[in-house]
C-alpha cells in the first residue's frame, strides 16, 4: 500500500512539473499539436507520466488480485509454522516472519477459499492432527516429500471423508427419533421428543454445515 501511495505522488508530482512546463509555454500551438510541439521538456515529461503510469497500473491489479485471495486459515498458518520450527532454514534474525505467523492476519493463501467447508471438515481435521498415526494411513503415495512432519493426503480426500460421515449420520439420526416415537405412551413424550430433536437438529445443522440462515429455515419447515 505504501508503494501506490508513492507511486501516486510521483504521478502528482509530474503533474504539476508537466502544468508549469504548460504555462511557461511561450507558443500556444505546441499545447494543442502534439506533432508540431517542440517542447523538448513537455516530451520528456509525458513520458515519463507514460513510464510512471504503466509501473502504477500493474501494481495496482498486482493489489488488486493480492486483496481477492482469501485470508489464510488458522490452520494453514500453523501449518507453515510447524514445518518452519522443524526444519529452520533460515537464520533466526531472518525467521521472525515466519516464527508467529499463527498470531498475525497479513497472510493470505494462494489456495481459492472453500466455500462449503464448515464445522465436520474442522473436526475432521483435528481428529487428523490429533491421531497422526492414524492419519499416516490416508497420505497420498504420490506426496513428493519424504519428510514425516508433512501430511499430504489425496486430492477431495476430505471431502470424501465427510461426505461418508454424512452418509451414515444423517440416516442414523432419522430414524432413532422415529424409534423413540415409535415407543412413546403419551402425546407429551412425543411431543418432548419431537421438539428436543427440532432443536438439535437445527444446531447440527448450522455447527457442520456451511449453510444460510434461509436454507436451514426451509429444511426446518419441511
Amino acid at each position: 500500500m505504501r508503494s501506490l501511495l508513492e507511486q501516486q505522488d510521483e504521478l502528482a508530482e509530474l503533474q504539476e512539473r508537466l502544468e508549469r512546463c504548460d504555462e511557461a509555454e511561450p507558443i500556444r500551438l505546441g499545447l494543442s499539436s502534439r506533432r508540431q510541439d517542440e517542447n523538448a521538456e513537455r516530451r520528456e515529461l509525458l513520458q515519463q507520466v507514460r513510464t510512471k503510469l504503466q509501473e502504477y497500473d500493474r501494481c495496482v491489479q498486482d493489489c488488486h488480485a493480492m486483496l481477492r485471495l482469501p485470508e489464510a486459515h488458522r490452520t494453514q498458518k500453523q501449518n507453515v509454522e510447524n514445518w518452519y520450527m522443524g526444519n529452520k532454514p533460515l537464520v533466526r534474525s531472518e525467521s521472525a516472519f515466519y516464527m508467529n505467523c499463527t498470531r498475525g492476519h497479513d497472510y493470505v493463501a494462494l489456495t481459492p477459499k472453500d466455500t462449503d467447508r464448515a464445522g465436520l471438515e474442522t473436526l475432521v481435521d483435528l481428529t487428523m492432527r490429533t491421531f497422526p498415526n492414524v492419519a499416516r494411513l490416508f497420505l497420498d503415495p504420490e506426496a513428493k516429500t519424504r519428510d514425516r512432519n508433512i501430511f499430504v493426503f489425496p486430492p477431495n480426500f476430505l471431502n470424501r471423508i465427510v461426505k461418508i460421515l454424512f452418509a451414515f449420520f444423517i440416516p442414523l439420526w432419522l430414524v432413532f427419533p422415529t424409534i423413540l416415537l415409535y415407543n412413546a405412551t403419551s402425546h407429551g413424550n412425543r411431543a418432548i421428543i419431537y421438539a428436543i430433536f427440532t432443536f438439535w437438529t437445527s444446531f447440527i445443522v448450522i455447527s457442520m454445515a456451511n449453510v444460510t440462515k434461509y436454507d436451514l429455515t426451509l429444511a426446518l419447515i419441511t
